[in-house]
């Protein structure tokens, strides 16, 4: 009977431990498989996630792209705006006197007039001493400025010529500035006029709506006279007869020509 039951027993230990065996590696197999889908899933997740973000970022390089060229194509445009506005935004006040020697004082001042004509000016005043000399007064658009000058040259001998250029850019800014701000005070005193009841503060408003008006006034006609000045240039033409000698004439001017070497040498 004993020896019956060791043999039970024994059969009993190794079936139990053959269970465990069996129990342990199937807990092995299971960590193993799930390690490895585990292992593949985050593979194709982060193969998915790079081919997701690789058109993100092609696309976003193209954009930078496009916009550093529209902007490197943009900037000389702008450029030349800025250059274009700040030449168009210039005012300046030309006058230009011109002293001329010519033989024929009525035929000098005709052809004088003839080539204002010609280049849409206007004589402004005129002043004649009858043959000595003439005095013309030319206003001439200021795009025809300097090919008026040209042409009065060649009437006749240039004896002197003087010129001078005024830049009242800022002055123009300045004013219209101010201007911009009276026309806002203006608006803002009349409707304080229309909103009043009392007499005293009626007066009040009035004198102060008429200070503004008058500045306003002002400065308006400071405008208009500057853009006059600046659309037309002046030019100051003045002609004087030139002498004409005769044979002692010329004689004695030659011996006072020698005279003068004499006493007075070029350096």
């Amino acid at each position: 009977m004993k020896s019956a039951m060791k043999v039970t027993i024994k059969v009993n230990m190794k079936n139990q431990l053959k269970i465990v065996l069996l129990l342990v590696a199937t807990a092995l197999l299971t960590n193993l498989s799930g390690c490895a889908a585990t292992h593949s899933h985050n593979g194709s997740g982060g193969q998915s996630l790079a081919m997701e973000a690789a058109p993100m970022q092609s696309m976003s390089m193209q954009s930078a792209g496009i916009q550093s060229t529209s902007m490197m194509r943009s900037q000389p445009r702008l450029a030349k705006m800025s250059g274009d506005i700040a030449e168009q935004e210039r005012k300046l006040i030309k006058r230009s006197w011109i002293t001329l020697g010519v033989k024929d004082l009525a035929s000098s001042q005709q052809e004088a007039k003839k080539i204002v004509e010609q280049q849409n000016g206007y004589i402004q005043n005129t002043q004649d001493e009858q043959g000595k000399s003439f005095n013309l007064s030319i206003r001439i658009p200021q795009e025809n400025y300097f090919p008026t000058l040209q042409q009065l040259r060649l009437v006749g001998d240039v004896i002197s010529e003087n010129e001078n250029v005024q830049d009242v850019t800022t002055e123009f800014i300045d004013n219209q500035a101010r201007l911009d701000n009276l026309y806002k005070l203006r608006n803002r005193i009349q409707l304080l006029l229309n909103r009043a009841d009392r007499i005293e503060d009626i007066l009040k408003i009035e004198r102060e709506l008429n200070r503004t008006q008058s500045e306003i006034d002002r400065l308006e006609g400071r405008m208009k006279y500057l853009k006059g000045q600046v659309d037309y240039a002046s030019i100051e033409l003045s002609a004087e007869k030139q002498k004409t000698y005769g044979p002692l004439g010329y004689f004695f001017m030659g011996i006072w020509w020698g005279v003068e070497k004499l006493f007075v040498w070029d350096q």
